[in-house]
């Protein structure tokens, strides 16, 4: 779904300002062995950056951060844990979502030009290795160089051939060892019976939650590729990331997913990854959406408001009036929450398509239309949800009542182990 942005706020870790090439502590191994106030003090001095969680932050395209002389758009990093030393670096090359579609002359010499520049980095040329699908969720080309004290790993992903060429990502992956780079596959998959361990329960006060691993969409319509990324690094599947679920989900940087892609994307990546889709609210698309217009047009009705056609449903149905008559009551409300409840009591998530702008929400980089973010927690007693976006730190646990929860849904979906 298309996020409008607002403002978008990065801190920097220091006052100077300047580029932080980071080439001779990668190259030599010394970066793994800093944290991150060396960092700060040290290579990323300037460097600007917008935090994830705790551990990570994600430096935009021009934030000040170098890699000898290569090209490239934004930079993931994070730090372990429990030591606070430096765990990874992800690289995007190039991506869709945030750089749009170039040819394939383009993307094959930006291509050459990353292996060329590693070749000399690392002082070794790169050797050519295969990816499993199980691993990552698409095909891959993929190089490794190793030195004694870094693993880089640079994967390129594309569909078709010359004429129907589709650029996907082109992405570089560092750490100390192997193990820091690769990622969960579809192996790695928690077994649906020990997800029930993962709730939380606060007697006191009521709330019942789960806490999921952040992923930050960016500034691109990745809120679908990036939520599900989100569940399945929460099942242990961490090495399937955003660009290669917005591969699958054919999702557009600049136009998000569309609702029928959404479904199909989920259905297939379900069968992919030992993972089990099950739709909450009707059978399919179509069905649920008509129903939600008859709702809709039921309680415009009895309100004296303007109904709703199929054709102008997105643009119409967004009186909250009408929308808390429909949906907003005690029944439909009791019905919508009761599926929340049965899946989060045993440790699995709610992707919640919802229409945002809606209700007021503090803080959030999106004025309105289409959004897919994740139901993480309840409170039964107080009637109110709890939520979270993938726009990175601040966005982890945020909360709504019920009734306008409700009201501002368009589909529910759960992914869980199938096994």
């Amino acid at each position: 779904m298309k996020r409008i942005l607002l403002t978008t706020l990065f801190c920097g870790l220091l006052a100077p300002a300047f580029a932080g090439d980071i080439a001779d502590i990668v190259k030599s191994g010394e970066i793994w062995q800093k944290n991150r106030l060396q960092l700060s003090a040290g290579a990323l001095n300037g460097v600007r950056y917008a935090p994830v969680d705790a551990d990570t932050i994600r430096v935009p395209r021009n934030g000040g951060i170098q890699l000898a002389e290569l090209d490239f758009g934004e930079t993931v990093i994070s730090w372990q844990p429990n030591k606070g030393t430096t765990q990874s670096v992800v690289i995007m090359v190039y991506n869709k979502g945030d750089d749009s579609s170039i040819d394939r002359e383009s993307y094959m010499e930006t291509l050459q030009q990353t292996i060329a520049t590693l070749n000399e980095l690392m002082q070794t040329k790169g050797r050519s290795r295969k990816a499993s699908k199980k691993d990552t969720g698409v095909s891959l080309q993929s190089w490794v160089w190793e030195s004694e004290g870094t693993y880089v790993r640079l994967d390129a992903s594309y569909t078709g051939r010359k004429k129907d060429f589709s650029p996907e990502f082109i992405r570089l992956k560092m750490g100390p060892d192997k193990d820091s780079v690769v990622g969960g596959g579809a192996d790695d998959t928690a077994k649906r019976n020990d997800l029930k361990a993962n709730v939380q329960r606060d007697e006191e006060s009521g709330d019942v939650w789960i806490s999921i691993p952040m992923v930050d969409q960016g500034q691109k319509g990745y809120c679908v590729p990036a939520t599900v990324a989100r569940v399945f690094a929460y099942y242990g599947m961490d090495g399937v990331d955003q660009h290669a679920l917005a591969q699958l989900c054919d999702s557009s940087g600049d136009d998000g997913t569309s609702y029928a892609a959404m479904q199909e994307a989920l259905e297939s990546i379900s069968r992919k990854f030992h993972i089990r889709m099950q739709m909450l609210d009707g059978k399919d698309i179509r069905s649920t959406y008509m129903e939600y217009i008859a709702d809709y047009n039921k309680a415009a009705k009895k309100l004296k408001k303007q109904q709703a056609t199929p054709m102008d449903w997105i643009e119409v149905c967004r009186d909250r009036q009408v929308l808390l008559a429909a949906r907003g009551n005690k029944k439909y409300v009791k019905k919508w929450f009761s599926a929340i409840k049965k899946s989060l009591d045993v440790g699995v998530p709610i992707l919640w398509s919802v229409e945002l702008g809606i209700f007021p929400e503090a803080g959030i980089p999106q004025a309105g239309g289409g959004h897919m973010r994740l139901i993480v927690g309840y409170n039964e007693e107080d009637g109110t949800i709890y939520y979270s976006d993938s726009w990175g730190a601040g966005h982890e646990k945020k909360a709504m009542k019920m009734n306008q929860a409700a009201a501002i849904t368009r589909y529910r979906y759960i992914l869980r182990p199938s096994r």
